[in-house]
């Protein structure tokens, strides 16, 4: 009884700051009725548990409320010096960088803002393609990094993987056939606000990875509200055709797939399980865990997650999506950044190659609609989805479909194949 009070007090108590983080604690002892209320609580975020505790965000009366329920609260340690900081570049370093890389290949990157943060920092993106400056008809990818602005690894690691992508596509027969075949999109910082205080929030103090459309909840797909960050990445999404995506974080290391939101397999769970080996098994840390099963985890079994970024990409726009943790510190001493893009280079091109493990169909009508994809292999019905701009592409398993496409002249059908190997062909496409 003690328990159901508790729960319902708390309805009143963290009211008036819904969704923000204005506490942030460590819960040292995994206790599964601790576990079970805090999860059920909407205004708290729990995160990157494992076998000795896990960690507690929440607005003011957090800490209050974890020591009624009898929780086993500590200060949260943020394993952050000094020296780690000075390191690092600052925005405005990163931004220079990032102009100054793009404008020595013209032809193939582009860097451009999908719109700024709350203190009015631009959100940059990287564009790499043959064509950059075209919009074609091949598979779209995209990375994204340091939504927790204290989660700083992969802000770093992306600036390395454009840096190579874009030196390697003369010398490198790998990198020319990517880019000669993907639209990659790169992100190295959706919170430009929260790295600069060295915080995981924005600058309204808001947890973006629990700001997007919840799904399970019966949340439209509107960005009303929202926080301008993930605004911003909602627009950019909602214009674009991606079949592929990971987002960076720090605090662990392994590769973190759906459902985030509920306990229920993914629809494409085998998929997904194998995309995350992908990525797993070329990292030494990740492939020999002792916490994570050849480092890998679904996202539900790990913590229950509501509003993410991971979730929603799925749900709304047919954009498989995984959670990379890339190092358990968040902040690590940026000495050790080399060694950490040496683990996770190859990974990271692996996984990006594996947008090429499926296949689409482009109308010159350029039209949007709706399709239905068979598994003419098992004879099962896979769902409807649909398609913009005249164009569709998903990442499936190997086999043989059908793609029965709804235009406005008519049904068409289109029989595609997705190969045992990822094959870099911008042909994947039935016309």
């Amino acid at each position: 009884m003690k328990y159901i009070v508790l729960a319902l007090v708390s309805l009143s108590l963290f009211a008036s700051n819904f969704g923000k983080i204005e506490e942030s604690v460590y819960v040292d002892k995994l206790d599964s009725k601790v576990v079970k209320l805090i999860s059920n609580q909407p205004h708290l975020t729990i995160d990157h548990m494992d076998n000795f505790g896990f960690e507690v965000y929440g607005p003011k009366g957090t800490t209050k409320w974890l020591n009624k329920i009898g929780a086993s609260v500590k200060p949260l340690k943020t394993h952050t010096h000094t020296k780690d900081l000075a390191s690092y570049p600052s925005y405005e370093e990163i931004t220079s960088s990032l102009k100054k890389l793009v404008a020595k290949y013209p032809k193939i990157a582009k860097l451009f803002s999908i719109g700024k943060s709350v203190e009015g920092r631009e959100l940059w993106v990287v564009k790499i393609s043959d064509n950059v400056n075209t919009d074609e008809v091949e598979p779209e990818f995209k990375y994204i990094s340091s939504m927790h602005g204290d989660e700083i690894t992969g802000r770093e690691l992306t600036q390395f993987l454009i840096k190579d992508i874009l030196e390697g596509y003369s010398t490198d027969s790998r990198m020319k056939s990517l880019v000669d075949n993907t639209e990659i999109f790169i992100m190295p910082s959706m919170n430009p606000d929260g790295s600069k205080a060295r915080r995981r929030a924005n600058a309204n103090g808001y947890d973006l990875n629990r700001n997007f459309p919840n799904w399970t909840a019966g949340e439209p797909d509107t960005s009303q509200g929202r926080q301008p960050e993930v605004q911003a990445v909602m627009k950019f999404q909602k214009s674009r055709n991606f079949s592929l995506s990971a987002n960076f974080h720090g605090g662990a290391i392994c590769v973190n797939y759906p459902w985030d939101s509920k306990y229920d397999r993914h629809p494409l769970d085998k998929l997904l399980i194998d995309l995350s080996l992908v990525y797993a098994d070329k990292n030494p840390s990740m492939v020999n865990s002792t916490e994570f099963n050849r480092g890998i985890t679904n996202g539900a079994d790990w913590y229950v997650l509501k509003g993410g970024m991971q979730d929603w990409s799925y749900i709304w726009y047919n954009d498989l999506q995984v959670t990379i943790e890339l190092s358990n510190r968040k902040w690590p001493r940026y000495s050790k950044i080399p060694s950490f893009y040496n683990d996770n280079k190859d990974s990271m091109v692996s996984y990006l190659e594996s947008v090429h493990r499926g296949a689409g169909f482009s109308l010159d009508s350029k039209e949007s609609g709706e399709l239905q994809i068979i598994n003419n292999d098992s004879n099962k019905d896979l769902g409807k989805f649909n398609y913009k701009n005249g164009e569709f592409y998903k990442v499936l398993p190997v086999g043989s479909y059908e793609m029965i496409v709804n235009t406005k002249s008519g049904q068409r059908v289109f029989n595609v194949q997705v190969q045992d190997k990822t094959i870099l062909s911008n042909g994947n496409y039935a016309r």
